[in-house]
């Protein structure tokens, strides 16, 4: 509106009739009128939906539309700041694509995204809404667990394992691509930092990937769990 209306003051300021103006000249004022609302319109749909984007990209791995590391690290702190004043329990995993460097090498790094799209879509359809699911690295992925023991995040964790292989991505009419995760656990304890949490999650996946491929390991201070 305001167009026709800073027009319409001009006019008043300059001693004009501008009721019996707009009566003469009603489809220019609604022209006018239409136009510019149509202008904001369509700025204010760019400056929020581009507002948007930059949200989106500022937390989200641009590969798999997970969340990236940044982002996780974040929610992390959030978790066990939630987890003190309520006393709960939750639990991080850390996994691990086994040999994921033989698909780029062998096939390129379309195929490598390719597969790493389908884990992420897999990861995802196993798990419920309110976990936070992360790419935190170039073929490791991390999962906060939220109200969740060491039994159920073993659970988990051996759901995650059988529906990660049970993917097959097409190269060609005879080919297929699948791969086993090697999956590390840790659960959270009222004495800890998030920093502390993450890297006992780290430990128990380095030690998974040392046991060979397709292993499930718990932090050695809650316990070991070898599937």
């Amino acid at each position: 509106m305001a167009p026709p209306a800073g027009w319409l003051l001009i006019r008043w300021l300059q001693g004009q009739n501008v009721w019996f103006e707009v009566y003469q000249n009603i489809g220019l004022y609604l022209y006018m009128l239409i136009g510019s609302m149509v202008v904001f319109g369509c700025i204010g749909w760019y400056v929020g939906y581009n507002e948007t984007v930059v949200g989106q990209l500022s937390v989200k791995d641009p590969t798999t539309g997970l969340f990236n590391i940044r982002h996780f690290r974040s929610r992390l702190v959030e978790e066990v700041s939630t987890a003190k004043r309520h006393k709960i329990s939750f639990a991080l995993i850390m996994l691990d694509i086994d040999s994921f460097k033989l698909i780029n090498q062998q096939y390129g790094h379309t195929i490598g995204d390719e597969f790493l799209v389908a884990i992420a879509e897999t990861i995802t359809k196993t798990l419920r809404s309110n976990e936070v699911i992360a790419r935190i690295g170039g073929e490791e992925f991390a999962i906060i667990l939220p109200y969740c023991s060491v039994e159920g995040a073993k659970e988990i964790a051996e759901r995650l394992r059988q529906a990660v292989s049970l993917i097959k991505l097409p190269i060609d009419e005879h080919t297929f691509i699948s791969r086993t995760i090697s999956l590390g656990i840790a659960v959270y304890n009222k004495l800890e930092t998030s920093d502390l949490l993450y890297l006992r999650a780290e430990r128990a996946l380095l030690a998974a990937k040392q046991q060979g491929e397709g292993k499930i390991v718990l932090d050695e201070q809650d316990d070991m769990y070898n599937a």
